[in-house]
């Protein structure tokens, strides 16, 4: 009692009251949740009913699609596929088949050859046949003559052996050319367009459009360019390790000439030397013995084409595919 009494009493109404307070205060938040759970139901009933008492808009059918299904792409492509190999060319546009080396020092050959037997044929044909010195015996001038007429020959010979070379072959689609188009629709996908040299110098080179069938070989070109080019690749692809032992190869070669230029650097235009005058000496040859030129039949005219050099396409198998090979065409 003497602690009550000394003020321990008010002490504990103090506390009560705090918690009692404190009591009251969670008591009032509680009844306030309720309150606000207890009328969500409500709302969502009169969400409900706003919701339903409104009408809703129709939906819309689906459109039926009239697009046609897409054809298979790979039908199409099947359809458009070229089934020859003209006709794969067509699609390509002019194509090059063959081109022909340089003829410079053939054809100079040819001209200086021939006018010095034309030359030798008119002097000698007005000195010694028309007017024939005093004192020659009466034989002399028959037999110049004789050597007028060989010598006259020789020089035609040599002046048309310089024209009718195959300058160029290419593969042109029909349809750009436009002067067939009014002709029969019957024909061939492509017509050979063939560059001929002329007889005269300086001259630009003659071209005529043919059929593949009025283009006569005697022979394949790939039994010529395939052995000429040395084209292993044309037999049979390479693998990859192939190749790059070859281009290692070809890059090796070409290091060690390059080593041995500059190693015998004294002597190099020497060997520039004989490599010019071994062209000139080889045209100059081939002027007089025609080596190295077939003859090929352009509609009803024989032409050489040249095949110690040049360049064809696929070592001369696109030729063989598109122009006819008739060994006896030329004894026709």
């Amino acid at each position: 009692m003497t602690s009550f009494s000394r003020g321990l009493g008010p002490r504990l109404l103090l506390l009560v009251r705090q918690q009692a307070s404190r009591e009251c205060a969670a008591t009032q938040a509680r009844l306030v949740l309720r309150a606000r759970f207890s009328s969500s139901p409500r709302r969502l009933q009169q969400n409900a009913a706003k919701t339903a008492s409104k009408p809703r808009p129709a939906q819309n059918a689906p459109v039926k699609s009239t697009h046609t299904p897409a054809v298979n792409s790979a039908a199409t492509r099947a359809t458009f596929r070229p089934s020859s190999y003209a006709e794969q060319l067509a699609l390509k546009g002019r194509t090059l088949l063959y081109e022909a080396p340089s003829h410079l020092w053939y054809r100079i050959g040819c001209f200086s050859s021939g006018v010095f037997c034309i030359s030798y044929t008119v002097y000698q044909y007005w000195s010694i046949y028309l007017s024939p010195p005093d004192g020659l015996s009466w034989w002399v001038p028959h037999a110049f003559g004789i050597i007028c007429v060989f010598m006259a020959g020789m020089g035609g010979y040599f002046i048309m052996g310089a024209g009718r070379i195959v300058r160029s072959i290419e593969a042109v689609p029909t349809a750009s050319i436009a002067k067939l188009a009014t002709k029969t629709p019957v024909q061939s996908p492509i017509m050979i367009e063939v560059a001929t040299s002329r007889m005269a110098p300086f001259l630009r080179s003659k071209k005529t459009l043919l059929q593949p069938d009025e283009v006569q070989l005697p022979f394949r070109m790939y039994g010529v360019f395939g052995m000429l080019n040395h084209d292993a690749a044309a037999q049979r692809p390479l693998s990859m390790i192939e190749r790059v032992r070859a281009e290692r190869a070809a890059r090796e070669a070409r290091i060690l000439a390059r080593k041995h230029a500059m190693d015998h650097i004294l002597t190099s235009p020497f060997r520039d030397a004989a490599k010019a005058f071994g062209g000139v000496w080889a045209g100059i040859v081939r002027s007089f013995n025609r080596e190295g030129f077939a003859k090929v039949k352009l509609g009803s005219q024989l032409y050489k084409l040249d095949v110690m050099g040049g360049w064809a396409l696929d070592s001369g198998r696109a030729i063989d595919r598109l122009l006819p090979v008739r060994p006896n065409a030329l004894k026709d």
